[in-house]
């Protein structure tokens, strides 16, 4: 099956799963993208600064790069329209044409394209139903999703997309699983390889062994929450040694700075790259993600994970009805809920034998979560929208 794939810009979290699919023998799979920008060194403006991902980007499977890409911006919103991608798209007729997400005015008319060429159509969507939205955003949703979800079958990253594409009709029999996923490999491969250095790992970011490390990792923004995780790790500090070791940056960054002076055990790593932050997670104990809002999954919970960390998120964290099953590998805690947040934390740091337990609960659960797994789901998607001998009565035509 001859495959295209529409893609804002080459991401670093994607690539692994790309180079996947390039290997199926019964796929024959071309990624466009929108943008080049983060192919080399791009300011960030959540992270606050100029960043480079320190991983090649598009190695291993076939990438067409239109003329418009060049420069682009990145994301979607009112971006200006890659004509030159849907003219191809259109041109070339591919079996599948698969689409990353609606919020790119390029989708919308490739999909058009696609639809007009005879291709089948696939979206792939993150998004979730866990956070508020103005009534006339709804509303609008519903009329264009309904329209270009009738169009489609829908690939879904987890069981909150899941919600939301059956929210905006999309119908069951044509939603097919390809679960958010890190390069389980690849990480645990750096777990091993660091495990006998914990020490010296933990050294160079300023933290003793003597007590256990609580890790954030992400942009220092509001969404996330870094602020209200420094507030609860500050009650359980008061009663218990223990770290909390940040990785990130962003315009937070001068509050968390000034806020921790006031807290022992704090330790700012800054920005670390796909090569760096296996040091952070080899460094830590326990995870925490407590974002309020937008927070589709939180990938970075897929990779604590494959380091044997026990996790803690917010209820608005899109990956929790996943990857965290409280009291078993973890909890959710309410959004705003800090003396909740800190109670978490605060029961993980007092038990080893617990963290240990939901440490390695934790690392069998993200085993299913594998770059194989979603290419599996992926494959399935395509055989059964273009008719093939895996496919299934409802599939768009």
């Amino acid at each position: 099956m001859r495959v295209a794939h529409l893609v804002s810009h080459p991401v670093q979290y994607y690539v692994p799963l790309y180079r996947e699919l390039a290997g199926r023998p019964d796929l024959d799979l071309t990624v466009y993208y929108y943008s080049d920008r983060s192919t080399r060194e791009f300011h960030d403006a959540g992270f606050g600064r100029a960043v480079t991902w320190g991983v090649t980007l598009l190695d291993g499977y076939r990438v067409r790069m239109c003329p418009s890409a060049a420069g682009a911006e990145m994301g979607g919103g009112w971006r200006r329209p890659n004509w030159d991608v849907v003219r191809e798209v259109r041109r070339e007729r591919y079996d599948v044409v698969w689409v990353h997400g609606y919020n790119h005015p390029t989708t919308w008319l490739a999909a058009a394209a696609a639809r007009l060429a005879g291709s089948r159509l696939l979206i792939r969507e993150d998004q979730t139903l866990l956070h508020g939205r103005p009534w006339t955003r709804r509303a609008l949703k519903r009329v264009a999703l309904r329209a270009l979800f009738s169009q489609a079958a829908g690939l879904y990253a987890g069981e909150e997309s899941r919600r939301h594409f059956l929210h905006y009709g999309m119908p069951a029999s044509r939603l097919f699983p390809a679960r958010h996923c890190v390069d389980n490999r690849a990480f645990r491969s750096r777990a091993a390889a660091l495990a006998p250095k914990r020490s010296r790992v933990r050294a160079a970011f300023g933290i003793s062994d003597d007590a256990p490390v609580v890790l954030f990792c992400g942009k220092l923004i509001d969404k996330k929450q870094p602020l209200l995780l420094l507030d609860a790790f500050s009650r359980v500090r008061r009663n218990r040694a223990c770290w909390l070791l940040m990785a990130g940056d962003g315009p937070l960054r001068g509050a968390i700075d000034a806020q921790a002076r006031e807290i022992p055990g704090v330790r700012m790593a800054g920005f670390l790259d796909q090569t760096e932050v296996p040091s952070a997670y080899a460094a830590a104990d326990i995870f925490v993600l407590p974002s309020a809002r937008h927070e589709t999954w939180g990938l970075v919970v897929n990779e604590a994970m494959n380091f044997a960390l026990p996790i803690v998120v917010s209820d608005r964290v899109g990956c929790g009805a996943d990857l965290v099953r409280s009291d078993w590998n973890g909890h959710v805690v309410a959004r705003h809920d800090v003396a909740a947040l800190a109670a978490a934390i605060d029961g993980l740091v007092a038990d080893s034998n617990r963290r240990r337990a939901f440490g390695a609960r934790s690392l069998a659960l993200v085993d299913a979560y594998s770059v194989e797994a979603c290419a599996d789901g992926i494959v399935a998607a395509c055989r059964a929208v273009s008719g093939g001998r895996a496919g299934r009565s409802g599939a768009p035509r």
